[in-house]
Order: C-alpha cells, then sequence, then structure tokens
C-alpha cells in the first residue's frame, strides 16, 4: 500500500499514455487484415458483439464496418468518453451486472484482457461470459503465451496482469463455465504489407514455426503446443 494519500498502487495511472491509445477510434490497415483473418469464418454481420476492455476501439471500430452490432466495456475514464465522442455504446460495468440486466450476446471478444484478472476472477468471469453468450455464441480471448518462453516478453511487460494463462488452464476454465474450446493456437499472423511476395515469405515463417514446435514436442515428449508470444483461444457455448 502506498505511504503518500491519494497515490495510485493499481498500476492503472498513465495506462492509456503507456499503451499509447489516443482514442480515435480507427482501425488501421494492418489490423482490419489481422481482424479479418482472426474471424474467418465468423460473419460478424447482424451479430451482437461484446469488447471486454476496448482500449484504442480499433476492433469496436472494425466490428462496426463489418455490420455488427458492438458495444464495449472499459475501465479507463478516458476511452469511456472516446467511445462515447464517436458514438459508441459504452460503460465501465462488470460482467456479473450484464447478467444481472439478462444481456445476450453472439459474440464476445476479450484482447490482451484476461491476463489482468486473478484466479478468482478468472473463474467468476468465464461463468459469466458463458452466461452472457446466446446459444451457440462464442467467446474469442487473446493473451500472453504462458507455456511459451517468447510470451514472457508480453506477460512480464504490464504490471497489471495477475495470470499467466496457458493452452491447458483455457481448457480447465472452459470446462468448468459449460464451454467448449474449438482452439488454442497461435495468433493469425498478417504481414506488414499487403503483396505476393510478403505472402510467400511470410507462409514460410508459418512453416518454420511449425516445424520447430514440432520438433520441440517430440524432443520432450510432450503435445505439441503454439510457442508464439501471443495466443487466441476460441470457446464455444456447450448446447
Amino acid at each position: 500500500m502506498s505511504d503518500t494519500p491519494g497515490e495510485s498502487t493499481d498500476g492503472y495511472e498513465g495506462y492509456a499514455q503507456w499503451k499509447r491509445w489516443q482514442g480515435s477510434f480507427e482501425v488501421r490497415e494492418r489490423e482490419a487484415r489481422y481482424f479479418a483473418a482472426e474471424f474467418r469464418g465468423m460473419p460478424l454481420r447482424g451479430k451482437r458483439v461484446l469488447e471486454i476492455g476496448f482500449g484504442s476501439g480499433s476492433f469496436l471500430t472494425w466490428a462496426k464496418s463489418e455490420g455488427a452490432e458492438v458495444c464495449g466495456l472499459e475501465i479507463n475514464p478516458d476511452m469511456l468518453a472516446a467511445a462515447a465522442r464517436h458514438g459508441y455504446a459504452a460503460r465501465n460495468a462488470s460482467l456479473g451486472e450484464l447478467v444481472g440486466e439478462d444481456a445476450r450476446y453472439d459474440l464476445i471478444v476479450a484482447f490482451d484482457v484476461i491476463e489482468h484478472w486473478d484466479t478468482d476472477e478468472l473463474i467468476a468471469n468465464f461463468r459469466h461470459i458463458a452466461a452472457l453468450l446466446a446459444d451457440d455464441g462464442v467467446f474469442l480471448a487473446r493473451f500472453p503465451n504462458g507455456h511459451s518462453p517468447f510470451g514472457r516478453v508480453y506477460q512480464h511487460g504490464d504490471f497489471t496482469h495477475k495470470s499467466v494463462i496457458s493452452h491447458y488452464k483455457i481448457g480447465y476454465l472452459a470446462t468448468i463455465s459449460n464451454l467448449d474450446v474449438v482452439r488454442v493456437a497461435n495468433v493469425r499472423r498478417v504481414s506488414s504489407r499487403p503483396g505476393a511476395l510478403r505472402a510467400l515469405r511470410h507462409r514460410w515463417m508459418a512453416l518454420r514455426r511449425a516445424w520447430i514446435e514440432r520438433s520441440i514436442s517430440r524432443l520432450y515428449g510432450t503435445d505439441r503446443l503454439p510457442l508464439d508470444p501471443n495466443l487466441v483461444a476460441v470457446l464455444r457455448k456447450r448446447a
């Protein structure tokens, strides 16, 4: 606890400035290609979408452009004010509050958020998310890769991170939350610029990563595990 009255101790003081969130609610060209890759096979038109911790608002902007009905949760007051200025439905509320309001969503996303929850919060919030999903609804989360040495730079680069999350922990959280695991995998990667040559180089790098993952799993006698710095988990509400 701080010895200075009124001094912030939660790690979020100046967080938006450190993350360079401008509150412009714009989506850059490469971000748009990344979102399109991550949500390939999941059309958003007409879907009710909730983003937990929307930050700079780039995903909300992209999802709205894809025809989704979007809303977001955020604790940062500057980003909440920016969302209001740009006409987005946003609030500082807990998932438990939304459950109490009988809200339902087709898709819930959390980019770089769930590592900010401790164990009790993870268990409670995954159950809240399951309750908030409509039938056959999907939860997608991106987080630092807890079982990869390459994930440490992101995991330990933020004072507000409370949990280290792995493929196996996602499986446990899904099991106790009435969710089925669709996939837990490396983040979808897109080249820095479009073009056939860059796409070919990008494909080669993906094959090289896959070879390294297979080789390490054979060496240590484990299941093949994704080793990129960040993972994406896609969970579906169990029938």
